[in-house]
Formats: structure tokens, C-alpha cells, sequence
């Protein structure tokens, strides 16, 4: 699944047009601060979620219309323009008044919303990954912004805190903290966590995840997406729409490379 490092870095070949490449290059260029961007795997590894996170919206972040009418189908009743798009991106890294760690988005969306209010969108983006590494070390931050939130079931903690939900929660708990932030730059925001259906790793530890929330129905097996501003979306079916909206080219080709077929799955 590696591309081999010179023809890689040479000819940009796990990138899927030369807007995105350029998207890859400006922002390597002009990273954030402590943002943990590998060139080699972003440019050799083809199962890496990394490129894949080019790939899928590096041509939103430059086509804002675009952007604008597919995150307003995803997202209805919310969205008025979308204003920004950003790669690597977090308010505070390693910053107390945040999460104190140095947990960052994939992909990070501000919006105007239809009443002139600011909101962003934090997403995070899996594809082959198993959520099978080591958890990072715990921190009291984390429980205080759990408790804070109060969306959490009494005696939560100790699943939360272990894998394969622990990096689902301090993506989540990090959305939180950029929305109570003291500086309110954000007059609302949520969370994106996007994988494959298909990556059963990822959908045993979401599935688990939510089962943490107050908002958790057992009857329904689902959570409360608007209260928790924990959202779930399947990639595949992501992407469809973003083509079907687009139509473009190289949104069909983000399909057929990353799943090799046009079949919508039944999420």
C-alpha cells in the first residue's frame, strides 16, 4: 500500500488533482504549530487516512459554493455559507483551556449559520485504521470537560478512558472545548466522525462510544446527534452525495479509489 518515497514525492501521484496538491503543499508549508504532518506517509501511503482527508475536501476548501451547498444537504437547517475550510487544525494545542494534549482535527469547517452566528464543523476522518493503538496518557481535563458537559452516563469513565473509545472521546471532548471556550469565538459547533462502514474496528468503537451518552437509546441503538454534537457519517455514502452534487470528476474518482464501486451501502 506504499507508493515508492521519490516517484511519490516527485510526481504527487496519492493525490487526485493538482488543486489538491497544492492544498497539501500550501498547508505543509504554512502548518500550524505542533501539527503532526508526515510528508512521507502523506505522500507514500495510500491507506492512510491523512491523504484521504486531501482528497475528500481539499477541492471544498477552494470552491466554497460547492462546499457550502453539500455540508447544507448534510447538515440541513443549519448551515448558511461555509467560510472556511482548514487541514490539521486545532485553537489549542497543548493549551489548558482546551484539552491540554495535542489532539487535532483532520478537517475543520467554519460556517456562518442562517441566523449570521459563527459554527464550525471538527472532522475527523478513518479508513483502514483499527483504533487498536495504545491510549495517550489520561488527563484530568478530560474528566472535567466530560462532567461539564453532563451528556455522559454516571460511571462512564472507565470505558472511556481505555480503547478503542478513548481517541474517539478526546477528538469529541476537543469539539467541545473550541465551543465553551472562554474567547467564544464559536457561537456553535460539532463534531464529524467519519468512517467506513465496512472498517469494523471503527464501528465496534463508535458504537461503544455512544453507548456512553445519557441521550443512548437501547430500543433505537442510537444517541441524540443535535444534544451530544457527536455526529456519525458512513465515507462511502459521503461521498456519493458529494458527487451527486458536484458531479465532478474527480469526485467519482475519489469513489472508485478508495472503494471501487458506485453502490450506495444501506447506512
Amino acid at each position: 500500500n506504499y507508493i515508492e518515497k521519490e516517484f511519490a514525492l516527485d510526481k504527487q501521484k496519492n493525490f487526485l488533482t493538482k488543486n489538491i496538491r497544492d492544498v497539501v503543499e500550501n498547508t505543509i508549508k504554512n502548518k500550524e504549530k505542533g501539527a503532526k504532518i508526515s510528508k512521507t506517509r502523506l505522500y507514500t501511503n495510500l491507506l492512510s487516512s491523512q491523504p484521504l482527508a486531501f482528497n475528500v475536501f481539499a477541492e471544498l476548501s477552494i470552491d466554497k459554493k460547492l462546499a457550502t451547498r453539500f455540508f447544507s444537504q448534510q447538515f440541513p437547517n443549519k448551515i448558511k455559507e461555509i467560510t472556511k475550510i482548514m487541514f490539521e487544525h486545532s485553537d489549542g494545542r497543548g493549551n489548558l483551556e482546551y484539552t491540554g494534549d495535542h489532539s487535532a482535527f483532520d478537517v475543520f469547517a467554519e460556517y456562518e449559520t442562517l441566523n449570521g452566528k459563527s459554527g464550525f464543523i471538527g472532522i475527523e476522518v478513518k479508513y483502514s485504521e483499527s483504533l487498536n493503538d495504545t491510549p495517550s496518557s489520561h488527563k484530568a481535563k478530560y474528566e472535567e470537560l466530560a462532567n461539564n458537559s453532563q451528556l455522559f452516563k454516571e460511571g462512564s469513565l472507565s470505558f472511556l478512558k481505555k480503547k478503542p473509545i478513548q481517541q474517539i472521546w478526546r477528538d469529541h471532548l476537543l469539539s467541545l472545548a473550541h465551543l465553551n471556550h472562554q474567547n467564544k469565538k464559536y457561537d456553535e459547533g460539532f463534531f464529524l466522525y467519519l468512517y467506513p462502514e465496512s472498517n469494523k474496528e471503527c464501528q465496534d468503537g463508535v458504537t461503544k462510544y455512544i453507548q456512553q451518552f445519557n441521550s443512548f437509546s437501547d430500543a433505537t441503538n442510537t444517541h441524540n446527534e443535535s444534544l451530544t454534537g457527536f455526529y456519525l457519517k458512513d465515507l462511502k455514502n459521503f461521498m456519493l452525495d458529494l458527487y451527486q452534487i458536484s458531479q465532478a470528476g474527480w469526485a467519482k474518482n475519489l469513489i472508485l479509489r478508495y472503494f471501487g464501486d458506485m453502490k450506495r451501502n444501506k447506512k
